[in-house]
């Protein structure tokens, strides 16, 4: 935890170690908002607490309140690296517990000493961060699915002792062994899907680079990223990234703005326009002036919305723990009121032994892997057809999800500028004049001038001259060559006509002695499936929306060439949020890029394609290996299947337990029946899950 002392206002985040669900997020901070001059919000997705502080507080008065909620303020160790022991340790225990008690050709003399000291380690070990919760759980007069299965196997742990030093053959060790370790494959499972959050966050704000060459007394020096101040003046060589938001200082600068905007074509700024952090220059050293420091600047703000967005995405994974809170109450009820029954009918022995019967078979095994199995299953599916379904969140809504907000670039089109139209003028060939203007653009490594220089030929220029913000000029068999933007030119009305047939495109002349020799149109393609991929959404229910960040008229014309009658332009990244947050129904996103992390994180569905930006795919709840659109509709339909599924996995976890309930409470369960119960409601997971494979 930094700084020790933290004087004025100040913006501290800290990690929270031991949460187990939204619950535990609540208590924190609620009391790290009772103390004097803090403004707290805690993230259950990413395990911290985002603090304000407008008065000087010690790091350890922040500490205790945290411990005082029954957690602690995290030392750094990944919560997976501390569950994977427990998970390998309760793995085999709870194998050689079921292979000794239940399998009879395993057993031999004494064996049942063996599966006592093999539950043993479950209890005191593996299931330790159960027994955590619950006891956390119980000073808040609150009850989780940790409470269920610290109880129940507790119980059956204690039991299982009373029944062997009795002389009992059967006993309950195995269900004790088993019930926490399988539970903690299901929380290992989660643990791994919540950590997308934070990754999503570390991958956005990667593009920033870690450090910076700033001018100071007309010197040049390197210094962190972290380190930048207002007015400093920052210099950012070609292909570099830039360090934070500012102002040009520059005549003229080229950038890569496709990680915030999604356009292919790099933006061209004029002195005094603004720059953002995590955009590239492309051409030439630049100077800008930095106007906000990195931890504000707008690609910062965009990973604190990617943060909100996913700490709301939890519901699914805390729907075991609102089922416990019913039934774990009246589990206990129950099995009190066996008691006292039993008692005043004057069996004493039935009594205990009916009462700790309702508590032990009432610990579902299966709802350990309810969830997890039919991700499992779903993701081996998908992946077949290069689908990948992340995180289990996200699909609760999905059988209400009617709308698919998708991006363009990179998702439906192919994100590569390329010639997609030349027409030759002034009597000069197509073929020609594209040679020429080829021989003159292979030189340069500007997005337009590499999409032209892919043209075949056998052409050789010299003195090229590249004329910021305007083109190049070349030397092709001794006549000068110019690829530039539209301008004047002796044949104006026959240039006119020409522009006046071109598409909403990336336009480039190409001239020579003062004539405009022809017209090259430029832009991105649509991907050969995109056409078919739209109609399958539309058939499947679906109603598709295009939004992207390219100019108005270029989306226009791709949707409708894919079909798609719902589209928007010039559309940012903090614009795309809006569009999705006005809709007060469940809605899905597709997309590729930086710039649109954060829609993604925010919709209901977050869908990726597989060669976009980490932090799209890390933001997502499914991803989409092979880019190809037509498994968007797959998807969603694999979604809708696999959140159906574990919900009837659900059922089957709880169903046994609510049918041998009312038996135990009549005294007439034994040990060997617990055990074959339990095994079939796995069983019964497990089967129900491999229906998913049906029809693929």
């Amino acid at each position: 935890m930094p700084n020790t002392n933290l004087v004025g206002v100040e913006l501290l985040d800290i990690e929270i170690e031991g949460m187990t669900c939204t619950a535990c997020a609540r208590r924190v901070e609620k009391n790290l908002n009772k103390l004097d001059g803090v403004s707290a919000y805690v993230d259950f997705a990413t395990e911290k607490a985002h603090l304000q502080l407008i008065n000087p507080l010690d790091s350890s008065v922040i500490a205790g309140a945290v411990e005082s909620a029954g957690y602690r303020v995290g030392t750094g160790k990944s919560e997976l690296k501390t569950l994977k022991p427990r998970l390998i340790a309760g793995g085999v225990a709870s194998l050689v517990a079921v292979l000794l008690a239940m399998v009879p050709g395993f057993q031999f003399q004494y064996s049942n000493y063996i599966v006592w000291a093999a539950a043993t380690v479950v209890i005191f070990y593996v299931a330790w961060p159960f027994h955590a919760a619950a006891i956390k759980n119980l000073r808040h007069f609150d009850a989780t699915m940790d409470t269920l299965v610290s109880l129940g196997s507790s119980v059956a742990y204690g039991y299982s002792v009373y029944l062997i030093l009795a002389g009992q053959m059967h006993t309950y060790f195995e269900t004790a062994a088993v019930v926490p370790s399988v539970v903690l494959l299901g929380r290992y499972i989660e643990v791994r899907a919540r950590k997308s959050a934070t990754d999503s966050v570390r991958a956005l704000l990667s593009a920033i680079p870690e450090t910076a060459t700033v001018e100071i007394d007309g010197k040049r020096e390197d210094v962190a990223t972290s380190s930048l101040r207002k007015q400093m003046i920052v210099l950012v060589s070609a292909g570099e990234a830039i360090p934070a938001d500012g102002k040009l200082l520059s005549a003229f600068a080229s950038i890569d703005t496709s990680t915030l905007t999604g356009e292919s074509l790099p933006q061209d700024l004029q002195t005094g326009e603004l720059v953002t952090a995590g955009t590239t220059n492309l051409q030439g050293e630049i100077r800008v002036e930095v106007m906000a420091v990195s931890s504000s600047s707008r690609l910062a703000k965009i990973a604190d919305l990617v943060r909100e967005a996913t700490a709301q995405k939890s519901k699914l994974a805390s729907l075991t723990d609102s089922i416990s809170k019913i039934f774990v109450p009246l589990v206990i009820l129950i099995a009190i009121a066996t008691y006292l029954i039993w008692f005043f009918l004057g069996e004493q022995d039935i009594a205990i032994k009916a009462a700790i019967s309702v508590i032990v078979i009432a610990c579902p095994c299966a709802l350990g892997i309810a969830v997890p199995m039919s991700l499992v299953v779903a993701t081996g599916i998908g992946t077949k057809k290069s689908v990948v379904v992340r995180t289990p969140d996200s699909l609760r809504l999905l059988a209400k999800t009617k709308h698919v907000f998708l991006d363009k670039t990179g998702t439906l089109t192919d994100g590569k500028l390329a010639i997609i139209k030349a027409t030759g003028l002034s009597g000069i060939s197509t073929e020609a004049m594209l040679e020429k203007a080829s021989a003159v653009a292979v030189t340069s490594k500007h997005p337009v001038s590499k999409a032209i220089a892919e043209t075949p030929h056998d052409l050789v220029a010299t003195d090229v001259i590249e004329v910021a913000g305007n083109g190049l000029t070349g030397k092709v068999d001794s006549v000068m060559v110019s690829v530039e933007k539209p301008g004047s030119y002796q044949n104006q009305a026959e240039l006119d006509k020409a522009l006046e047939n071109a598409g909403p495109n990336t336009l480039v002349v190409v001239a020579w002695d003062n004539v405009a020799r022809g017209l090259i149109e430029l832009s991105d393609k649509p991907r050969p499936t995109s056409k078919q991929a739209m109609d399958q959404l539309k058939a499947a229910g679906f109603s598709p929306y295009l939004v992207s960040g390219d100019n108005p008229a270029r989306v226009r014309e791709v949707a409708e060439q894919l079909g798609i009658t719902d589209y928007k332009g010039h559309v940012s990244p903090e614009g795309k949020l809006e569009l999705l947050s006005a809709y007060n129904e469940p809605v899905a996103m597709v997309g590729d890029g930086i710039n649109d992390v954060a829609a993604l994180a925010k919709a209901d569905v977050g869908i990726a394609m597989g060669s976009g930006a980490h932090a799209a795919q890390a933001a997502s709840a499914i991803t989409i290996l092979d880019d190809d659109p037509r498994a968007i509709a797959f998807a969603l339909k694999l979604g809708k299947r696999t959140y159906r599924n574990i919900l009837q996995n659900l059922g089957w976890a709880f169903g046994y337990n609510i049918v041998l309930i009312p038996v135990a409470a009549l005294g007439l369960l034994n040990p060997m029946l617990a055990g074959v119960a339990m095994a079939f409601s796995s069983v019964s997971v497990v089967a129900n899950s491999l229906r998913l494979k049906a029809g693929n």
